[in-house]
């Protein structure tokens, strides 16, 4: 029997010390996951992109931003879902996590089919391409264990998870640094993902089993998997067409510049992504209890949102600021010359944060208001804005003219557009605050 949830039980729960601390606990080891990243797996990338040369790496780029482009097929918007069911509905943990196991997969292997075939249309002729595409593909089939992530994350243990997969790309991580020294070929680099992926797979089941949990208990319930997917089908397309707006000007340089200025090009944008573990540390940590919050008190869910996006403002404006002024320096310290261009890519690329970060915590708004429909309208004006613009740009001022574009397709999408809406502009106006509102930054909450 479903348990009745009332504004006292949570209110509460968000109160009480048991629960803090488990946020608190839970946020520091996921903290602690993405600094060990930091410092190891992008000390190593750095040395290995200096190894391989911008044109081979960018060749490798181009062939990872195609399965980035084609990655909803594997996620089926469903990890912005799942942990919101389970909270509201415990008592269907199991039949939860067997069907989205069972959509994860055959969507990773439905990835896998698309993604190779596009190469074969794209670049006909390289057929060294086509093994980096199919490779870095197929290592998507093992995120369908990422299912037990989705119950970490409903119970705030996420140790699991991160134990799970820092030993995968630890471990990854040394066949690099073997692999540098023994001067291999970047087809063996490009295999470390999906043996990283396939380590973190057999490594959470581990780690769940050993917590008193079965796989085997799960169960695949026809009513439940179509249940998801009626929810979740919006957000495929969707992530789709947000993906496409962060990674179309790297197909679009690519084809038109080449590969070198590709490989240049994602030296920035890998920088610029590496700092978005903590919009999504902080979205992970809040995401069931704002969904509680959603379910009890109008009122406070909203105040909350606002905290979020304060916090995601505060994070962007240091970061945008730290590359702006040292990320020409930064970029000449770590790597060779033919990667000098990466320090102003960077500096432009930093200003788009405040609204990826932005696009995060906008993802509480949309999924605890069921405005799937909405966000998929938005995000596919976004790749409508980007692409015209790109065309326009590119040909004229390179690959900044690219990054000009997404940072406009992203204001337009992310942020103005919800001004027009009504069901959304509460969330325009909370936006708005963190612009110019300074006063609610230090405003308390005058529920409970």
């Amino acid at each position: 029997m479903l348990k009745k949830i009332t504004p006292n039980i949570i209110l509460n729960k968000l109160n009480s010390r048991e629960g803090m601390r488990k946020m608190a606990g839970n946020f520091a080891w996921l903290l602690a996951d993405k600094f060990l990243k930091i410092i190891v797996v992008m000390g190593v990338n750095i040395w290995m992109w200096n190894y391989l040369g911008s044109i081979q790496k960018g060749a490798w780029d181009y062939a990872i931003a195609l399965v980035a482009i084609l990655s909803p097929l594997a996620a089926l918007g469903l990890d912005a879902i799942v942990v919101k069911e389970m909270v509201l509905f415990p008592q269907k943990t199991d039949k939860i996590l067997g069907s989205t196991f069972t959509l994860k997969l055959f969507g990773g292997i439905l990835l896998t089919i698309i993604a190779s075939v596009a190469i074969l249309f794209l670049r006909p002729n390289e057929p060294e391409l086509f093994y980096f595409v199919l490779i870095t593909a197929s290592s998507n089939i093992f995120l369908a264990f990422d299912s037990i992530d989705f119950f970490n994350q409903t119970h705030l243990i996420s140790k699991n998870t991160v134990l799970s997969k820092s030993i995968g790309y630890l471990f990854t991580s040394a066949l690099k640094v073997i692999f540098i020294l023994q001067g291999l070929s970047i087809m063996a680099f490009v295999w470390t993902q999906f043996i990283e992926f396939a380590i973190g797979a057999g490594l959470m089941v581990f780690w769940y089993h050993k917590s008193g949990k079965k796989i085997g208990l799960w169960k695949i319930e026809k009513s439940t998997a179509i249940g998801l997917l009626r929810q979740s089908w919006p957000l495929i397309i969707t992530a789709f067409f947000m993906v496409v707006q962060q990674y179309i000007e790297q197909l679009f340089i690519g084809d038109w510049l080449g590969d070198s200025e590709l490989g240049v090009y994602t030296i920035a944008s890998r920088i610029i992504v590496l700092f978005g573990f903590i919009p999504m540390i902080i979205f992970t940590t809040v995401a069931p209890e704002m969904a509680k919050a959603k379910a009890t008190n109008e009122k406070l869910f909203l105040f909350k949102l606002l905290r979020v996006y304060q916090i995601m403002f505060i994070v962007s404006v240091f970061i945008m600021l730290g590359c702006i002024i040292f990320g020409q320096y930064i970029i000449n310290l770590l790597f060779k010359p033919e990667f000098e261009a990466a320090g102003l890519y960077l500096a432009i690329m930093s200003i788009r944060l405040i609204f990826i970060n932005f696009g995060v915590a906008k993802g509480l708004f949309i999924v605890n208001n069921n405005l799937y429909k909405y966000f998929m309208f938005t995000s596919i004006i976004g790749v409508v804005v980007d692409v015209a613009l790109i065309y326009i740009l590119l040909p004229i001022y390179g690959s900044v003219g690219a990054i000009w574009g997404s940072i406009i397709s992203m204001v337009v999408s992310i942020y103005l557009i919800d001004a027009f809406y009504p069901k959304t502009r509460i969330n325009f106006k909370i936006m708005s605050k963190c612009f110019y509102d300074v006063n609610s930054y230090f405003t308390k909450s005058d529920i409970g």
